[in-house]
């Protein structure tokens, strides 16, 4: 029995602002009034007081009184949601008497001559859980099953229908009654509820119906067939329908080709449950490719793309016959498709479709150059990491990918140009045939290069992979040509060695050309004054290393040059390996490699000090220059051992790519679990399993086997102290963008509580969402008050406040404060995974970081890393981070997203001393405050190990 208005169901969403009088005398006399207006007003007053948990029962009688003879439909409609909101019982737990004549009010709305006024009636019955009144109804109701209107005839059966599912004893025949209004039910909407009521009460005459009409099901509405679809996935697994399954298969073929999308779907989804058969499988997969080109909606594509991605564990073949028509969804202008769209099709690749889903690739990659794409830039970033994947799988189509990709190289956007050049290093590595080719491009487009990131990858690869003599000299002469001429100085430091500037004078001149020259002008006014005429600049002459190598050198980029030096040193050891050393051909490409990579130290020594290479650089330069001077000592690490790493990283990332494939495969069991074969089960377990149950006990957490007694007790908080008169706890539920609050008050008092309500209060993005109602708890009794508070963000927040209650012989109230509970950022982080490239750029684009110096008592880097990914829960990015373990130091990148779409990135950087202590920093980041503090408190607090365990083993001895 309810006896709060949280315990009650309640279908109405009522505005909480409040206005008009309050008293109770003035809302009686509004409801005298002989004006509608104000009784309809006063109507609106009582619903959001009563709503709002005003005690407003006196007025019971005013109203049947006053305004259930109106025939104003406004205001009938105001009194059905009074009735709804209503407490139908008394204090001692019974009806009111009062509701007699509430049936009697009703019984006259279920015979009224309106339409409207009887479907809105049937409608409210719908919500109704009270047996004595409707008892009272159902002679009315069940008239109602055949009038004229549809209107009326649909909500008849509606209210047929609840009732019979909340109190079936009522209409013992409303399953007759309805299957007879089914046959000659002629309205969509009714027909519809009559069917979907038998489905739900009575399923074999359900059955009957649709076998019976199968053939003019196409001809039945969206709505109806809807619900035989669901009702054939319910009974796929009985016997009966074994015997029958070829017709409804044949109805299902049919229903994919229907003219509504969600029709369409659902017969996709239902064929798929039904049957395994390709062409089964490939009719269904065709309305979904049919869908996707169909819809208009970003979500409901996404939907279907998610739905194919599954269908790909168990019919890969043949979605790889349909990867054509997967491929036509590229055409949405949306990225986040697209690139769903391209994931699942790199994993449909197969040697007969290769060649045709590049061929769509090159098309829409040349398409991003026409000025049309406003996202080209991001689009074309996406197709190259496509045909990245479709070279590396299938090397047969790589001499058409790479030279179309070449052109790319120089594009404006850095991240795209960049994925070219790695995809070119990568193809040069493991195709030795294409090297040639691909140096001789490479040499053609250099001067096109305007990133300093590419500019280092092709460096490195010319350096790496020029092997011939002919192909070195000419490499070399470009990378000279691209660097100028030497030294490596700004025009006026250029001009400066070259004039001497020997005498003073000429320092004026020069400072005066500077400033430029001066002028006399008459003013307006007949004075005089100087004008100065600053000096032009050659325009060709300053564009000129706009996008040169030249001008990244002298801007100061330090790795640029210490890259330069390495590939420059590493071709003039192999030219000298090739032409053996000594010879006069060896020691003039030595001679010129020293004189560039003097240059080189040389950047910004005089002009801006600025632009000086760091320290690091200008030590790996040194070296370069030591090597070039001793070349017999260092030809096997430069040309040999940079190689072999390069070759070995590349195995890593084919070993991650690997483990990458394998995701989609289903966990593996242990091999104690219980294995279910169905010819052994039961015949009742064996037709009577709902999958669809089961998957949504899953998707609530109610079946969630990881969710033991320990995790459960550590979400419950004590909120008051035993001594205290009002004992309260709370276990606290998150379910994502709520949380739930099943807050357990006890008396532990010898007198009645009254009134006694909690009054919580939060910080942060937290929001209470329902307002507490008052209790009143008889002594040593208990009661569990439900609270739900609406999270907007991630951000850590606190929940507080206090117990209010009065008792019968004090007057005051009393209040017992309550222990704050603080909300864990964990319960809104979840593990992700993001590609380096898109980590990169993140990670440059957040601008909230906050820097933890590392404090701990672990003696082992690798141990330190597992217990930071533990307790941030997040996912470590870096693979292999074993083997640092005995290198004394470790750099990982750790990556999640909350459940509102908010990254958090980490890096973490230690070294180990020798005495075994760890020492070092980790970096958090991310868009928002909050997440990038509240993961640094959570790393600070809980960076040193758990001393619990170790207790309990002490004790234990």
């Amino acid at each position: 029995m309810p006896t709060t208005a949280l315990d009650r169901g309640c279908t109405v969403l009522v505005p909480a602002e409040t206005s008009g009088p309050q008293r109770t005398e003035d809302l009686i006399a509004m409801l005298e009034s002989k004006k509608d207006e104000d009784k309809i007003e006063a109507m609106k007053i009582i619903i959001k007081g009563i709503i709002h948990g005003e005690d407003l029962s006196r007025l019971l009688m005013p109203i049947i009184k006053f305004c259930t003879q109106s025939p104003n439909h406004t205001l009938k409609k105001l009194l059905l949601i009074y009735w709804e909101i209503l407490d139908m019982y008394g204090s001692d737990g019974k009806l009111r008497p009062e509701m007699i004549l509430v049936c009697e009010g009703m019984k006259k709305n279920l015979v009224h001559p309106n339409e409207y006024v009887r479907g809105s009636t049937l409608r409210f019955l719908c919500k109704l859980s009270e047996a004595q009144i409707l008892q009272s109804l159902i002679p009315s109701i069940t008239s109602n099953l055949e009038h004229r209107n549809s209107y009326v005839r649909k909500n008849a059966v509606l209210a047929v229908y609840h009732i019979q599912k909340k109190f079936p004893t009522l209409i013992p025949d409303a399953a007759d009654l309805i299957e007879k209004i089914l046959e000659n039910e002629v309205d969509s909407a009714a027909r519809r509820n009559a069917f979907l009521m038998l489905f739900h009460t009575n399923e074999q005459k359900a059955m009957a119906h649709l076998y019976a009409n199968l053939d003019q099901l196409n001809s039945f509405g969206e709505s109806f067939q809807l619900v035989a679809l669901e009702l054939i996935r319910k009974v796929s697994r009985t016997k009966a329908f074994a015997e029958v399954k070829s017709q409804y298969l044949r109805c299902i073929y049919a229903l994919t080709e229907c003219p509504s999308n969600p029709v369409a779907y659902e017969a996709a989804n239902t064929l798929i449950s039904l049957s395994s058969a390709p062409v089964a499988v490939r009719r269904a997969i065709s309305a979904y490719t049919r869908l996707l080109g169909a819809e208009s909606d970003s979500s409901v594509k996404l939907i279907i793309l998610g739905r194919l991605r599954q269908l790909r564990r168990r019919h890969q073949t043949v979605l790889s016959d349909m990867v054509m028509d997967i491929l036509k969804t590229l055409t949405t202008p949306n990225n986040d498709i697209r690139k769903k769209t391209l994931d699942l099709c790199m994993r449909l690749l197969s040697p007969r479709n290769v060649q045709n889903v590049v061929g769509v690739l090159k098309k829409e990659l040349v398409k991003t150059d026409s000025p049309g794409h406003d996202d080209g830039k991001e689009y074309r970033k996406i197709l190259v990491e496509s045909l990245h994947k479709c070279a590396v799988k299938f090397p047969e189509v790589v001499p058409d990918v790479v030279h179309l990709l070449m052109n790319y190289i120089g594009d404006e956007n850095t991240a795209g140009a960049k994925d070219v050049i790695l995809f070119v290093r990568h193809i040069v590595e493991e195709y030795p045939k294409l090297r040639g080719s691909i140096l001789s491009r490479l040499l053609e487009n250099f001067d096109e290069i305007r990133s300093s990131d590419v500019f280092r990858v092709a460096l490195w690869i010319l350096g790496e992979y020029a092997e011939d003599g002919k192909t070195l000299e000419s490499t070399l002469e470009t990378v000279r040509d691209l660097v100028g001429p030497l030294p490596i100085v700004a025009n006026i430091e250029e001009k400066e060695d070259e004039e001497g500037l020997e005498n003073g004078d000429v320092k004026i001149s020069e400072a005066k050309s500077k400033r430029g020259e001066q002028k006399t002008k008459v003013l307006a006014d007949g004075t005089y004054a100087s004008q100065s005429i600053a000096p032009t600049v050659d325009e060709k002459e300053s564009g000129e290393e706009e996008i040169k190598l030249r001008a990244l050198l002298l801007s100061g980029d330090s790795f640029l040059a210490a890259c330069l030096a390495s590939s420059v040193t590493k071709m003039v050891l192999r030219y000298c390996s090739i032409r053996k050393l000594g010879s006069k051909a060896s020691n003039f490409q030595i001679a010129r490699g020293l004189l560039l990579l003097s240059s080189l130290l040389r950047i910004g020594e005089k002009a801006n000090k600025k632009n000086q290479l760091d320290r690091d650089s200008r030590q790996r330069v040194l070296t370069c220059i030591q090597a070039l001077l001793h070349p017999e000592m260092v030809q096997v690490a430069f040309l040999k051992k940079c190689r072999e790493s390069f070759h070995s990283m590349l195995q890593t990332v084919k070993k991650i790519d690997t483990k990458d494939d394998k995701e989609d495969i289903d966990n593996l069991k242990s091999v104690d679990d219980v294995i279910t074969i169905r010819q052994l089960c039961p015949e009742k377990e064996l037709y009577d399993v709902n999958s669809e149950q089961v998957d949504v006990k899953k998707a609530v957490g109610v079946d969630n086997p990881t969710l033991d007694i320990n995790s459960k007790l550590s979400r419950v908080y004590q909120l008051t102290g035993f001594a205290d008169s009002v004992y309260a706890e709370a276990y606290l539920t998150v379910l994502d963008y709520d949380i739930l609050l099943d807050i357990l008050v006890h008396n532990q008092t010898n007198e009645s509580l009254q009134n006694l309500t909690v009054e919580l209060n939060t910080s942060g993005d937290l929001k209470i969402s329902d307002r507490i109602q008052e209790h009143t708890i008889a002594p040593h009794e208990s009661k569990t008050i439900n609270v739900s508070i609406k999270v907007s963000s991630t951000e850590s927040g606190v929940i507080f406040g206090n117990i209010v209650y009065s008792t019968a012989k004090g007057v005051d109230k009393k209040i017992v404060v309550l222990n704050s509970i603080h909300m864990d950022i964990m319960d809104y982080i979840h593990p992700a995974e993001c590609t380096d490239t898109e980590f990169r750029s993140m990670w440059a684009e957040f601008e909230w970081e906050n820097k933890v110096s590392v404090n701990t008592d672990f003696k082992d880097l690798t141990a330190y890393l597992n217990h930071i990914v533990k307790i941030t829960n997040m996912k470590c990015l870096t693979p292999d981070v074993e083997q640092y373990s005995e290198c004394g130091f470790l750099a990982a990148n750790l990556y999640a997203c909350s459940i509102f779409g908010e990254d958090a990135l980490l890096n973490l950087s230690v070294e180990q001393h020798k005495t075994g202590k760890i020492t070092g920093y980790v970096r958090i980041r991310s868009k928002t405050q909050g997440v990038a503090l509240s993961l640094g408190d959570k790393i600070t607090s809980n960076q040193r190990k758990d001393t619990k365990p170790s207790a309990a083993a002490a004790d234990k001895k």
